[in-house]
């Protein structure tokens, strides 16, 4: 495969992607950005202002790893292009980044909630414990240096009152968190719901978990 062709099937799958997200409800408006990073270094990201429903593979930004922009066709970078590049520059394995106000997550990250609690298997599997970072101003340097540094330990992160971002080798990795924290965050405001005790995995089946492999 050329680096022309790994490029296009990038584009497609982020824009696959963006649309799912769109669809699932996970952002509305001109919420959210999707990034990718290539073989080569280069980074293709959403346009800045554009519904993700509507994002065509023809319309990403590409940008060297510095953040230079090489291409625009669509737009302006999305505004959130620092905290997408402070990921990549920070931790190398990082291939995917996705950024929604899903409405689940938002709720979480609204009450400032860390998500420690181990109530289902895909929550181990997928994410881990996902810290939430307290409300920074949106686009800036000091927002996109935290959510780098929860990068050092974590696989996604909640933003108080913001959103959620995740991350993951590749754009499919971090699309498929983006879904499974979603879903940990409606089950967990579920059982907060029916004011019970929230039940949780035992320790063994958490570190047999902890073993396995996506």
């Amino acid at each position: 495969m050329t680096i022309e062709q790994e490029k296009q099937a990038l584009r497609d799958l982020i824009c696959r992607a963006a649309r799912d997200i769109a669809q699932s409800g996970y952002v509305a408006a001109n919420d959210g950005n999707l990034s990718a990073r290539c073989s080569d270094g280069t980074i293709l990201i959403t346009p800045s202002g554009v519904y993700k429903g509507d994002v065509e593979p023809g319309m990403l930004a590409e940008l060297d790893g510095e953040g230079w922009v090489l291409a625009a066709p669509g737009g302006q970078p999305s505004s959130e292009t620092p905290m997408h590049l402070a990921l990549y520059q920070r931790h190398g394995e990082i291939g995917g980044v996705v950024h929604t106000h899903s409405p689940y997550a938002l709720c979480m990250a609204s009450l400032g909630r860390d998500l420690t609690e181990a109530l289902t298997a895909d929550m181990v599997l997928w994410l881990g414990q996902v810290p939430c970072l307290p409300y920074l101003p949106l686009g800036g340097g000091e927002l996109a240096q935290a959510v780098a540094r929860a990068g050092d330990g974590a696989k996604a992160v909640l933003l108080a009152h913001h959103g959620a971002v995740t991350w993951g080798k590749d754009i499919k990795e971090a699309w498929y968190r983006t879904q499974a924290l979603e879903q940990y965050c409606r089950q967990l405001y579920l059982q907060m719901c029916l004011g019970r005790p929230r039940p949780q995995l035992p320790d063994e089946a958490v570190r047999a978990l902890e073993r396995r492999k996506i």
